[in-house]
């Protein structure tokens, strides 16, 4: 079962086939899974094989084109009734000889005479072999690049999609306190990671975990800790070392994304400073956002907060997240001038990956018409276990 209502997919692709005009294309190829899921409800994690939605301009509802023995998730997954769900032989996966785009590219010819196609050029299994054999069976010698386009329509969410991550947001938290009540001196870091793991998808008593296309959580390890997407190792915890735990909970396929240092035993005087500095220049990237300001407003007003500390920060401190995590949105960071809109969601994240200082703050928010809400409870106070 699709995880929204008919109506909510159609106006999905009403929207994009208005962008679609706007860009001068009549057919569109959709190759991103993530992308395929938001038109869809595909819920399949297939993206190593070739696989695409088919989006005409003058028809209502999408195809999907994929593997043969997908297409029974597809069925059971999509909105889509079967017989617009279409599928190649099996005798193209994993051929030396053979590629599926060649059947794809006869699927999308049958259905359209236009040569104005747009495809996500960077679509996973697509490369340059693929463009040419899919390019060959369709008769067109240059697609016109469509990446980024799905992405547009995903920055802005709905009631639907805000109620999914507002759940995970009572996940993550859950997750995030189990993690800080288990780490004590001894104790594996498999087996805090275990934990997390089994918080993220048990959930609430009232609201199931569910699966995502990241393994969660991040777990850098250390004193400090300055390793960034480091999972957990085989070690036991020590007194005086550090953890910081990136980590999100997902509710079909929407996450709720939260950031965490906490330190087992006193921190150093410099690890309070960098925490200090990250939490109010986090504050005040926070008390930024708004509607009407621009994405790098935000970013101009952590760094007048954050800058004069002396603690060096070159990446982003945020970016739009939703569904599969980041959802191809704006980011906060200097040149991104895109205007923050009601209902945009955002990880508002500020990380520290030093030879020297390591450390992470950050939530999930969302953008109302007075300013930014959290979908975190958690105390935003250093994290300390004795």
């Amino acid at each position: 079962m699709s995880a929204f209502g008919l109506d909510e997919y159609r106006a999905r692709t009403a929207r994009l086939r208005k962008k679609m005009a706007d860009r001068g294309i009549d057919t569109l190829l959709v190759l991103e899974e993530s992308n395929l899921n938001y038109l869809t409800g595909y819920a399949g994690y297939s993206d190593y094989v070739p696989q695409v939605a088919l989006i005409c301009q003058d028809e209502e509802d999408p195809w999907l084109i994929m593997r043969e023995l997908d297409t029974h998730g597809a069925a059971v997954e999509s909105y889509l009734p079967e017989s617009r769900i279409l599928s190649y032989a099996e005798k193209y996966i994993g051929s030396k000889e053979l590629t599926a785009w060649q059947p794809i590219g006869e699927f999308v010819r049958d259905r359209t005479k236009s040569t104005r196609i747009g495809v996500e050029i960077s679509g996973k299994m697509l490369g340059f072999k693929g463009y040419a054999a899919l390019s060959k069976s369709l008769g067109v010698a240059e697609f016109i690049d469509a990446d980024g386009l799905v992405s547009t329509l995903k920055a802005i969410k709905s009631p639907a999609e805000l109620t999914y991550m507002e759940q995970a947001g009572k996940i993550v938290d859950r997750a995030m306190k189990e993690a800080r009540s288990l780490i004590a001196v001894g104790v594996r870091e498999c087996d805090v990671a275990a934990a997390v793991q089994h918080a993220l998808t048990s959930g609430t008593p009232e609201i199931p975990g569910g699966p995502g296309p990241i393994s969660m959580p991040n777990m850098a390890i250390g004193a400090p800790a300055n390793q960034c997407h480091s999972k957990w190792g085989d070690g036991a915890y020590k007194m005086g070392c550090q953890t910081n735990f990136e980590m999100g909970a997902f509710r079909h396929r929407y996450v709720c994304a939260m950031s965490r240092s906490i330190f087992l035993g006193e921190p150093s005087a410099r690890s309070r400073y960098v925490h200090e500095a990250c939490r109010d220049g986090w504050l005040a990237a926070f008390e930024a956002l708004r509607p009407g300001v621009k994405s790098s407003d935000v970013e101009r007003a952590f760094r007048r907060e954050f800058g004069p500390r002396g603690v060096r920060k070159e990446s982003r401190i945020g970016y739009s997240i939703g569904l599969d995590w980041v959802d191809g949105g704006p980011s906060f960071m200097e040149g991104d001038e895109t205007e923050i809109l009601p209902n945009m969601t955002f990880h508002l994240l500020i990380g520290i990956w030093e030879k020297t200082d390591g450390y992470i703050f950050s939530e999930t928010v969302r953008i109302t018409e007075n300013g930014a809400n959290s979908f975190s409870s958690m105390p935003r106070d250093m994290l300390i276990n004795h």
